[in-house]
């Protein structure tokens, strides 16, 4: 079969769960990106001659969640009779990476799997009991290389000049040494070996600043981040001009995706479709969080004169049934020295709204084991308990997989019903309206 024909092999497969053979794997990773060997559920597969061993991967879960930073983290629980998977030097130690993947047996025999993350290994936990050993280890995304967690805390104060290339910039991060904090060709040595996915949105697009029309994927300033800190506040400085998103994708390349396509979500296809009678479908639950929804978003900079720079986002949509004409404002206030211009800032605040909004209800369905779902993508549910059975689609905030080849998934999702049509209020526009002070 072609990849194609596999891939709808697989769809098939998993609409029918009582016939699916669900596997597991779990990748060792060389640090060129490499496979050295890898487990399932059941025996040991053999790479580049490692020797055999009776640990298998047996129990754990994986958390997936829509964030900037760290979105990815699981646990496992490898059988280890003979201690090959204890944490310790020459066994598994600092900095192993491994890659997990869920799948199926597809309908020729063969096996399909679908990436759900890299991680590194963190939090190792060993028990022993009479014909019995177990490791436990909690593990991390790569992100963990960046912020602190395992690596990334910077020595000496770091800038990013003025107008220097955005993405060029996290790639030279990326390809720092782990053992010298100098650029490095060795991809051995490299903090992240693993090509970035940068988005293409901001080509040709520019912000006025002082009269001059700048590239948006351009610094506008000199970004600076202090001794101590960490390249992954670097990244996220560098993110928030851009107004995007960044994070580990389930290949485990570092992807940056800008917020101001994000808002059309009724766009994105759906990824699969629940319905009371899908085999697939197991149910789901609906949970209020008035205390977390906002209306009202205000966002403050500075541009590079030193004069205030902002804008005000606010849900007047008479379709949305938390809009500030119903329930009055409830305002969220940022203020950032990254901020630096109104058009970044509008972009921003149209941003939060959006997320703020959606916060106030979420879904959480029950499923039948599926991999090739991914946040910040659709779902859908045909809602026969609902007059006249309307089709619901949701976005996708957090899932959790299990590892065993048996047991429920849970997809966290929010309904793009919710989002709501943006007010944008002007700088001029809001100042004039508070009589000329913030």
């Amino acid at each position: 079969m072609t990849p194609a024909q596999r891939f709808q092999d697989y769809l098939r497969i998993i609409a029918n769960p009582d016939k699916m053979q669900v596997i597991t794997k779990i990748e060792f990773l060389n640090p060129d990106d490499t496979v050295a060997y890898a487990l399932d559920g059941t025996y040991k597969r053999r790479y580049g001659g490692y020797a055999d061993s009776r640990a298998f991967l047996q129990d754990g879960n994986i958390n997936i969640s829509l964030n900037n930073g760290q979105r990815r983290t699981a646990s496992v629980r490898f059988e280890n009779l003979d201690n090959a998977f204890d944490y310790a030097v020459n066994k598994l130690w600092f900095g192993q990476r491994v890659r997990l993947l869920k799948g199926v047996i597809l309908s020729d025999g063969s096996e399909f799997y679908l990436p759900q993350g890299v991680f590194y290994f963190n939090s190792p936990k060993t028990a022993w009991k009479p014909n019995a050993r177990t490791t436990d280890y909690q593990l991390v995304d790569k992100w963990a290389y960046l912020d602190g967690t395992l690596f990334g805390n910077l020595e000496n104060t770091y800038e990013v000049p003025s107008r220097t290339n955005i993405f060029e910039a996290i790639q030279g991060i990326l390809n720092l040494s782990k053992f010298t904090h100098t650029a490095t060709s060795n991809i051995e040595a490299m903090i992240d070996c693993v090509k970035p996915l940068f988005t293409d949105y901001y080509n040709n697009r520019y912000n006025t600043i002082n009269g001059e029309e700048v590239p948006m994927n351009l610094a506008p300033y000199t970004v600076t981040t202090a001794l101590g800190s960490t390249y992954g506040k670097v990244f996220l400085d560098l993110n928030s001009i851009l107004a995007g998103w960044i994070g580990y994708n389930a290949n485990g390349a570092l992807e940056v995706e800008p917020s101001q396509d994000d808002i059309n979500d009724a766009d994105k296809p759906v990824m699969w479709s629940f319905s009371e009678n899908s085999k697939t479908f197991l149910g789901l639950d609906e949970t209020a969080n008035p205390s977390q929804v906002y209306n009202d978003v205000i966002v403050w900079g500075e541009n590079l004169d030193g004069g205030v720079v902002g804008a005000r986002a606010t849900n007047h949509d008479p379709t949305s049934d938390t809009n500030a004409n119903l329930i009055g404002l409830k305002t969220y206030v940022e203020s950032s020295d990254i901020n630096y211009s109104n058009e970044q800032c509008q972009a921003l605040a149209n941003w939060y709204l959006k997320r703020k909004t959606v916060l106030q209800k979420s879904v959480t369905f029950s499923c039948t084991q599926m991999f090739h779902l991914r946040e910040n993508n659709l779902v859908s549910v045909l809602r026969s308990d609902k007059p006249n059975s309307p089709i619901e689609k949701h976005l996708i905030q957090s899932m959790t997989i299990p590892l065993k080849v048996s047991g429920a998934m849970s997809i966290t999702a929010t309904s793009i019903q919710d989002f709501p049509d943006v007010t944008e209020v002007s700088m001029d526009e809001f100042l004039n309206a508070q009589g000329g002070n913030q």
